[in-house]
Protein backbone atom coordinates (compact mmCIF):
# COMPACT_ATOMS: atom_id res chain seq x y z
CA UNK A 1 0.00 0.00 0.00
CA UNK A 2 1.42 3.58 -0.89
CA UNK A 3 1.37 6.78 1.46
CA UNK A 4 -1.53 8.36 2.25
CA UNK A 5 -1.42 11.51 0.30
CA UNK A 6 -3.62 14.73 1.65
CA UNK A 7 -5.65 15.83 -1.49
CA UNK A 8 -5.03 19.86 -2.14
CA UNK A 9 -5.63 22.32 -4.27
CA UNK A 10 -3.20 25.60 -4.07
CA UNK A 11 -3.16 28.81 -5.27
CA UNK A 12 0.17 29.76 -6.82
CA UNK A 13 -0.98 32.86 -8.70
CA UNK A 14 2.54 35.41 -8.08
CA UNK A 15 4.02 32.50 -6.31
CA UNK A 16 7.57 31.12 -7.09
CA UNK A 17 8.06 27.19 -8.63
CA UNK A 18 11.43 26.40 -9.99
CA UNK A 19 11.05 23.60 -12.55
CA UNK A 20 14.80 22.18 -13.24
CA UNK A 21 15.06 20.46 -16.45
CA UNK A 22 14.18 21.62 -20.10
CA UNK A 23 12.55 18.10 -21.58
CA UNK A 24 8.82 16.66 -22.04
CA UNK A 25 8.18 16.52 -18.66
CA UNK A 26 9.50 20.09 -17.40
CA UNK A 27 7.65 21.08 -20.22
CA UNK A 28 4.11 19.78 -19.45
CA UNK A 29 4.73 20.83 -15.89
CA UNK A 30 5.68 24.22 -16.62
CA UNK A 31 2.55 24.84 -19.05
CA UNK A 32 0.27 24.06 -16.26
CA UNK A 33 2.35 26.00 -13.88
CA UNK A 34 2.09 28.99 -15.95
CA UNK A 35 -1.68 28.44 -16.87
CA UNK A 36 -2.34 28.56 -12.91
CA UNK A 37 -0.59 32.12 -12.60
CA UNK A 38 2.59 30.79 -10.95
CA UNK A 39 6.26 32.85 -11.27
CA UNK A 40 7.80 30.46 -13.01
CA UNK A 41 11.86 29.89 -12.55
CA UNK A 42 13.18 27.55 -15.57
CA UNK A 43 16.44 26.44 -14.79
CA UNK A 44 17.87 24.10 -18.15
CA UNK A 45 20.59 24.65 -20.34
CA UNK A 46 18.63 23.60 -23.01
CA UNK A 47 14.80 23.06 -23.71
CA UNK A 48 12.48 21.94 -25.92
CA UNK A 49 10.76 24.20 -28.60
CA UNK A 50 7.78 24.32 -26.47
CA UNK A 51 9.45 26.01 -23.46
CA UNK A 52 11.48 28.57 -25.22
CA UNK A 53 8.17 29.68 -26.80
CA UNK A 54 7.49 30.40 -23.13
CA UNK A 55 10.27 31.83 -22.47
CA UNK A 56 9.54 34.35 -25.09
CA UNK A 57 6.15 35.23 -24.66
CA UNK A 58 6.42 35.74 -20.91
CA UNK A 59 4.56 33.24 -19.40
CA UNK A 60 8.18 31.83 -17.74
CA UNK A 61 9.26 34.54 -15.74
CA UNK A 62 13.02 33.67 -15.37
CA UNK A 63 15.04 31.25 -17.43
CA UNK A 64 18.52 30.32 -16.14
CA UNK A 65 19.90 28.78 -19.48
CA UNK A 66 23.00 26.66 -17.34
CA UNK A 67 22.90 24.08 -15.01
CA UNK A 68 21.41 23.55 -11.19
CA UNK A 69 23.03 25.64 -9.17
CA UNK A 70 22.72 26.84 -5.14
CA UNK A 71 20.49 29.35 -4.70
CA UNK A 72 17.74 28.38 -7.94
CA UNK A 73 15.71 27.67 -4.93
CA UNK A 74 15.45 30.59 -3.15
CA UNK A 75 11.84 31.90 -2.82
CA UNK A 76 10.24 29.10 -4.12
CA UNK A 77 7.09 27.57 -2.55
CA UNK A 78 7.25 24.30 -4.57
CA UNK A 79 9.85 23.01 -7.11
CA UNK A 80 10.25 20.30 -10.10
CA UNK A 81 13.37 18.07 -10.60
CA UNK A 82 12.61 16.94 -13.86
CA UNK A 83 16.06 16.48 -15.63
CA UNK A 84 17.37 13.34 -17.35
CA UNK A 85 20.20 13.54 -14.78
CA UNK A 86 19.36 11.25 -10.90
CA UNK A 87 21.74 12.75 -9.42
CA UNK A 88 20.78 16.21 -9.99
CA UNK A 89 17.54 15.59 -9.71
CA UNK A 90 18.15 14.25 -6.15
CA UNK A 91 20.35 17.16 -5.10
CA UNK A 92 17.44 19.39 -6.11
CA UNK A 93 14.89 16.91 -3.75
CA UNK A 94 17.71 17.58 -0.89
CA UNK A 95 18.22 21.14 -1.02
CA UNK A 96 14.33 21.87 -1.60
CA UNK A 97 13.42 19.82 1.34
CA UNK A 98 16.27 21.37 3.32
CA UNK A 99 14.37 24.80 2.76
CA UNK A 100 10.58 23.44 3.49
CA UNK A 101 9.79 23.46 -0.27
CA UNK A 102 7.51 20.81 -1.72
CA UNK A 103 9.51 19.17 -3.95
CA UNK A 104 7.77 16.92 -7.40
CA UNK A 105 10.66 14.64 -8.77
CA UNK A 106 9.83 13.05 -11.87
CA UNK A 107 10.15 9.40 -11.91
CA UNK A 108 10.71 9.05 -8.51
CA UNK A 109 7.47 9.40 -6.37
CA UNK A 110 8.59 7.84 -3.39
CA UNK A 111 11.48 11.07 -3.11
CA UNK A 112 8.76 13.34 -3.93
CA UNK A 113 6.48 15.20 -1.05
CA UNK A 114 3.88 16.34 -3.56
CA UNK A 115 2.69 14.50 -6.66
CA UNK A 116 1.04 16.49 -9.66
CA UNK A 117 -1.82 14.67 -10.61
CA UNK A 118 -3.79 14.20 -13.75
CA UNK A 119 -6.31 16.64 -14.31
CA UNK A 120 -9.83 17.07 -15.55
CA UNK A 121 -10.94 20.50 -15.79
CA UNK A 122 -14.58 21.84 -16.96
CA UNK A 123 -14.75 25.94 -16.03
CA UNK A 124 -14.42 26.07 -12.47
CA UNK A 125 -14.82 21.77 -12.02
CA UNK A 126 -11.18 20.16 -11.62
CA UNK A 127 -10.77 16.51 -10.44
CA UNK A 128 -7.48 15.34 -9.80
CA UNK A 129 -6.40 11.44 -10.24
CA UNK A 130 -3.28 10.11 -9.06
CA UNK A 131 -2.16 6.47 -8.57
CA UNK A 132 0.29 7.49 -6.22
CA UNK A 133 3.12 7.38 -8.89
CA UNK A 134 2.35 3.70 -9.33
CA UNK A 135 0.90 4.22 -12.76
CA UNK A 136 1.12 7.65 -15.00
CA UNK A 137 -0.92 5.57 -17.55
CA UNK A 138 -3.33 4.33 -15.40
CA UNK A 139 -3.89 7.84 -14.15
CA UNK A 140 -4.32 9.36 -17.71
CA UNK A 141 -7.27 6.34 -18.80
CA UNK A 142 -8.88 7.47 -15.70
CA UNK A 143 -8.88 11.08 -16.70
CA UNK A 144 -10.26 10.46 -20.07
CA UNK A 145 -12.82 8.09 -18.46
CA UNK A 146 -13.80 11.01 -16.47
CA UNK A 147 -13.59 13.64 -19.03
CA UNK A 148 -16.54 11.27 -21.18
CA UNK A 149 -18.73 11.60 -18.42
CA UNK A 150 -18.13 15.34 -16.94
CA UNK A 151 -18.79 17.56 -19.53
CA UNK A 152 -19.41 21.27 -20.52
CA UNK A 153 -23.05 20.58 -18.71
CA UNK A 154 -21.16 20.34 -15.83
CA UNK A 155 -19.26 23.67 -15.81
CA UNK A 156 -22.79 25.31 -17.02
CA UNK A 157 -24.79 24.20 -13.70
CA UNK A 158 -21.51 25.16 -11.76
CA UNK A 159 -21.83 28.79 -12.62
CA UNK A 160 -25.80 29.30 -12.65
CA UNK A 161 -25.20 27.85 -9.55
CA UNK A 162 -22.69 30.00 -8.52
CA UNK A 163 -24.88 33.33 -9.41
CA UNK A 164 -27.60 31.65 -6.45
CA UNK A 165 -25.60 30.75 -3.84
CA UNK A 166 -26.00 34.05 -1.54
CA UNK A 167 -30.00 33.82 -2.74
CA UNK A 168 -30.10 29.48 -1.96
CA UNK A 169 -28.62 30.22 1.10
CA UNK A 170 -31.06 32.87 2.03
CA UNK A 171 -33.60 30.81 1.05
CA UNK A 172 -32.41 27.22 2.92
CA UNK A 173 -30.64 28.43 5.60
CA UNK A 174 -29.86 24.82 7.03
CA UNK A 175 -27.73 23.11 5.51
CA UNK A 176 -29.57 19.89 4.74
CA UNK A 177 -32.56 22.05 3.26
CA UNK A 178 -30.29 23.53 0.97
CA UNK A 179 -28.56 19.80 -0.41
CA UNK A 180 -32.32 18.98 -1.00
CA UNK A 181 -33.04 21.54 -3.60
CA UNK A 182 -29.55 21.03 -5.15
CA UNK A 183 -30.17 17.17 -5.08
CA UNK A 184 -33.70 17.28 -6.61
CA UNK A 185 -32.26 19.64 -9.34
CA UNK A 186 -29.54 17.38 -10.34
CA UNK A 187 -32.13 14.07 -10.35
CA UNK A 188 -34.55 16.20 -12.69
CA UNK A 189 -31.76 15.86 -15.35
CA UNK A 190 -30.58 19.81 -15.62
CA UNK A 191 -27.24 18.53 -16.31
CA UNK A 192 -28.49 17.47 -20.00
CA UNK A 193 -30.70 20.64 -20.35
CA UNK A 194 -27.83 22.73 -19.99
CA UNK A 195 -25.58 20.45 -22.34
CA UNK A 196 -27.98 20.80 -24.51
CA UNK A 197 -29.41 24.23 -24.38
CA UNK A 198 -26.47 26.14 -22.63
CA UNK A 199 -26.45 27.55 -19.00
CA UNK A 200 -28.19 31.05 -20.18
CA UNK A 201 -31.45 28.71 -21.78
CA UNK A 202 -30.97 27.02 -18.70
CA UNK A 203 -31.35 30.05 -15.90
CA UNK A 204 -34.74 30.60 -15.00
CA UNK A 205 -35.63 26.62 -14.48
CA UNK A 206 -32.49 26.11 -12.29
CA UNK A 207 -33.89 29.06 -9.83
CA UNK A 208 -37.46 27.89 -10.38
CA UNK A 209 -36.47 24.19 -9.08
CA UNK A 210 -34.59 26.03 -6.15
CA UNK A 211 -37.53 27.99 -5.18
CA UNK A 212 -35.66 31.43 -6.12
CA UNK A 213 -37.18 34.08 -7.67
CA UNK A 214 -37.19 34.44 -11.35
CA UNK A 215 -34.53 36.76 -12.88
CA UNK A 216 -34.67 40.29 -12.94
CA UNK A 217 -35.22 40.81 -16.61
CA UNK A 218 -38.02 38.12 -17.05
CA UNK A 219 -39.69 38.94 -13.65
CA UNK A 220 -39.64 43.03 -15.49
Amino acid sequence: MGRDLYPVFLDLSGRMVVVVGGGAVATDRTARLAACGARVRLVSPEVLPALGEMVSDGRIAEHHARGYEDGDLDGAVLVIAATDDADVNRRVRDDARAMGAEVNVADDPAGSTAVIPAVVRQGDLALAITTGGASPVLARRIREDLQQHFGPGWAGLIDLLAETRDELIATYPDIAGRRAAVEALLDAGIIEQVAADGPDACRARVRGALGLAAPASEAA
